[in-house]
């Protein structure tokens, strides 16, 4: 028995044939959803200048803290970055192709892989797949929404239960302020929190809020809330947020205002959101969001205001099998031809080019097997129906057409079968 020299990277994995159609299903459901809500499909590179994810995502931010990015310094001796995260490139090519001359508002969809470099975990790989949204030019609470609705109908059509949750996280300036406040609380505890949110404490405590270790949570024990800074001191924040939430209500969207929720990466302002569901044991996000109203000027651009989500497409099927929806299969093939004798078996070819020309899904044996194991392969590939070709038939241009659900089988010319197995593909 030869041994396997090579194993996918860690934090990877394969997607084997068998569960193709599940990811098709995915990015199917996603594709038609963007296209009843008018948003576009984007492409752009696997990697891009290092520079760019630095600017984008933060120095506070746990990508560049603790060194996520896979980067390399290509023969040009310039640093590359393979994507952590999908907005910063496709506000990079909004800006480099001058998108926004097409009309007041972008609205574009994407479906990519993401890299970090992370400890792996159920749902969590450091090459992953994501599907996302981005709409660019809209500052009002209204495109919050439709976004928002956008998501909701996501999930719904994949079949996932989810509850979701938002908060507002100010704009940079009051969170300036607000940060200043948290950091004040924590301060006499500093002590006592985790490492994590001890280094947390001096490049971005709003991070703090995300750890799951219960000396941080007794730290946040009366800590101030981010709503009630903003009802004091920027009050068009929590109108856009008020407005929002009425017209959440009047979309017939459920949510949870969550004080906690915050987002990883400094470029967002206002609207934060999650979806999540506890389908997977403790409570987990399987689509998130918000508003990054700054973005495309740190980036070099004119000020443009952009909200949109990410969700990984291996959580997303986590989550959608543990809610119980309706299993995803392959779909079967139409026909299986089955060629006894070798004059049979040379004719193969071309009546499998004859069947593939008329629109059927067929297949055939190609190692020369019985007719009880091609019969068997038949089966194991779901056949509506096989094609029995021995040398009589082929003397006279017939085949025995069999159906494999009744069990039914008649002789018929290959141009009356074909016409059969049409009506039915």
């Amino acid at each position: 028995m030869s041994q396997i020299k090579y194993q996918s990277p860690r934090g990877t994995h394969d997607l084997l044939p068998e569960e193709i159609d599940k990811w098709r299903f995915v990015e199917a459901t996603f594709r038609s959803l963007c296209a009843k809500y008018s948003f576009q499909e984007i492409r752009t590179p696997l990697f891009e200048q290092t520079e760019l994810f630095a600017r984008a995502t933060g120095e506070s931010s746990d990508v560049m803290v603790t060194k996520q990015m896979y980067s390399f310094v290509a023969p040009d001796e310039q640093s590359y970055t393979l994507r952590p995260e999908g907005t910063a490139g496709i506000v990079r090519a909004y800006l480099e192709h001058n998108l926004s001359e097409r009309g007041p508002v972008a609205k574009l969809f994407y479906i990519a892989s993401i890299f970090r470099y992370e400890a792996p975990g159920a749902g969590r790989y450091r090459q992953h797949h994501q599907c996302g949204v981005e709409m660019l030019g809209a500052a009002g609470p209204e495109a919050d929404a439709e976004v928002l609705a956008l998501s909701r109908d996501f999930l719904a059509a994949l079949g996932i239960e989810a509850q979701l949750k938002i908060n507002s996280l100010g704009t940079p300036q009051s969170r300036r302020d607000y940060v200043a406040k948290l950091r004040a609380h924590l301060e006499p505890q500093r002590a006592s929190l985790s490492p994590d949110s001890q280094r947390r404490f001096e490049v971005n405590p709003l991070r703090i809020f995300d750890s799951k270790d219960p000396r941080d949570h007794a730290a946040l024990q009366g800590a101030p809330r981010l709503l009630d800074h903003l009802a004091q001191h920027d009050p068009e924040s929590l109108q856009h947020f008020q407005t929002l939430c009425a017209t959440l209500d009047g979309l017939g969207i459920g949510y949870q205002i969550d004080h906690e929720l915050v987002r990883g990466f400094d470029y967002y302002s206002r609207t934060a959101f999650e979806w999540v569901s506890d389908k997977l044991g403790a409570q987990s996000t399987v689509l998130g969001g918000g508003r990054y109203d700054g973005l495309v000027e740190e980036l070099g651009g004119n000020p443009t205001p952009g909200i949109g989500f990410g969700a990984g497409i291996e959580r997303l099927l986590l989550v959608r099998e543990a809610s119980g929806a309706s299993p995803l299969e392959a779909a079967p093939i139409t026909a299986f031809l089955v060629t006894l004798g070798e004059g049979a078996r040379a004719a193969g070819a071309k009546i499998l080019a004859e069947l593939r020309a008329n629109g059927i899904a067929c297949d055939r044996d190609f190692v020369g097997r019985s007719m009880r194991a091609q019969m068997r392969e038949a089966n194991r590939q779901r056949a509506r129906f096989t094609l029995i070709v021995g040398e009589d038939e082929l003397a006279v241009g017939t085949v025995s057409l069999k159906n494999m659900e009744s069990g039914a089988q008649e002789t018929l010319e290959l141009a009356r079968a074909i016409e059969v197995l049409r009506g039915v593909s």
